[in-house]
């Protein structure tokens, strides 16, 4: 690959719309670098599902003979998760056993993000139905870690982080539920953002939650940078945010939080902390101390959402799935569904609630909690094994608990804390209260500088 080709699949989107609206570069170079990019990719990572290659180059001539080079996303090479509904597409969820959900128009932020000029390359890979964070299942197979392919990418975005991560896509799209932008943003060094459930709409995308933790559910973007978050943000989003007019706040610190983490990550809160403060916002603590046990009520309301569906989804006219048979079939080697999904019907006996009253009762004691997750991206098969034990987990009560208070939370690389051992970097979160976006961009732009 050219240096010019490896520039443009490298900067970020605000940098590159200022190329294409000077004239440096057109949609069709930048589509056409990305799908190399990809191509060049695919065998080793393997995050896209589907590459619209000819009909993106196109959508490419099309906007640079007539396209108006004023839209916010003009010309920019995007890619979508998986469950995101596209005009002609199928939504599978990674699944052999689901009936594939046929889309006949686009899921509502698709279609923000072509209106405003963003043409999409392709689509992301994802654990089976969207519920491990390791993105692998029986339909498209695993997606590896772009910068160690030994390793996992994260879930449920997890194609949308390796292809962003890998230089395919100049940005991606996907939904976090307990954590699925911004595990694998962490885990494939790039920035992502999971906003307040209300904020972008929906419409289109799968799964539809009704249950208690619709509101844990946020759409939102993985991006090469800060910037490029709130750009697509903006795109994406019902209300659009100002730029913050200040460049202080209130930073809460946790005292008492069950967190645990590899020293690299350490190093760098320490440093990203420091930053803020020396910026000027206030430091204040706050008692976390009860985090533990919101943390062991997670299991409880995903599985009072999700399980009877995931059995609904799995079985057929002719017989009902039996998640006991399915464990029978992994034993001998002939597995049906992902085994990461199994483990989450395995534990229903036990977790989940026997009554609407015991889940309005756990839904009624939502409290605080802040940022971080623990550890680097894990070898294959150890995520699953880690997030999916039980007990309390220090390593990822932190960005769970973002989902629990349904607050924006963004997540950003610390290449310059990298780990010595593996070269991975660490990632660091802060979150707000819905309504504060602009203040939260405008502290990821201050620890971003400061961590790269």
């Amino acid at each position: 690959m050219s240096q010019f080709k490896r520039n443009l699949a490298e900067a970020d989107a605000i940098g590159l719309l200022s190329e294409l609206r000077r004239g440096a570069t057109t949609s069709v170079q930048l589509v056409e670098t990305h799908l190399t990019r990809i191509e060049q990719a695919h065998a080793g990572i393997n995050a896209a599902t589907h590459i619209f290659g000819q009909e993106a180059l196109e959508q490419a001539h099309r906007l640079d003979r007539d396209g108006d080079k004023t839209l916010p996303m003009f010309g920019l090479p995007c890619s979508v998760k998986e469950t995101f509904g596209m005009a002609g597409q199928e939504v599978t969820a990674g699944s052999r056993r689901m009936q594939p959900e046929h889309h006949v128009q686009d899921a509502e932020i698709v279609r923000r993000l072509t209106a405003a000029g963003a043409i999409v390359i392709a689509r992301s890979n994802i654990p089976e139905l969207a519920m491990t964070a390791e993105s692998t299942n029986p339909r498209y197979g695993r997606t590896n870690n772009p910068l160690d392919i030994a390793r996992v990418a994260g879930g449920s975005s997890g194609g949308e982080g390796a292809l962003v991560g890998s230089g395919g896509s100049v940005f991606g799209v996907g939904s976090d539920i307990l954590g699925s932008i911004r595990i694998p943003a962490a885990f494939c060094g790039v920035v992502g953002f999971k906003p307040h459930s209300a904020s972008v709409n929906q419409r289109g995308t799968w799964p539809t939650v009704t249950g208690a933790t619709r509101s844990w559910l946020g759409l939102g973007p993985l991006t090469r940078s800060v910037r490029d978050a709130e750009l697509v943000y903006n795109v994406i989003a019902d209300s659009p945010v100002s730029p913050s007019t200040s460049s202080t706040g209130r930073l809460v610190v946790p005292r008492g939080f069950a967190l645990t983490m590899q020293p690299c990550i350490g190093n760098a809160l320490t440093a990203a902390t420091t930053a803020l403060t020396q910026q000027g916002y206030r430091r204040d603590e706050a008692d976390f101390g009860d985090i533990g046990k919101r943390y062991l009520q997670i299991p409880q309301l995903i599985l009072d959402d999700f399980y009877d569906s995931w059995i609904r989804l799995l079985s057929s006219p002719a017989q009902r799935f039996s998640p006991w048979t399915e464990l029978l079939r992994q034993l001998i080697g002939k597995p049906t569904i992902d085994s990461g999904l199994l483990r989450w019907m395995l534990i229903a006996p036990v977790m989940k609630p026997r009554s609407a009253g015991k889940v309005n009762a756990i839904t009624a004691q939502f409290a605080q909690a802040l940022p971080t997750l623990g550890l680097l991206a894990p070898e294959h098969g150890r995520m699953n094994s880690l997030s999916l034990k039980p007990g309390i987990n220090g390593m990822f009560t932190s960005h769970t608990m973002g989902n629990y208070l349904d607050l924006p939370s963004i997540a950003i690389p610390a290449w310059k804390y990298k780990d010595a051992a593996t070269g991975l970097p660490p990632s660091i979160s802060v979150m707000c209260a819905p309504g504060a976006e602009a203040k939260l961009f405008a502290a990821a732009k201050v620890i971003e500088q400061v961590l790269n």
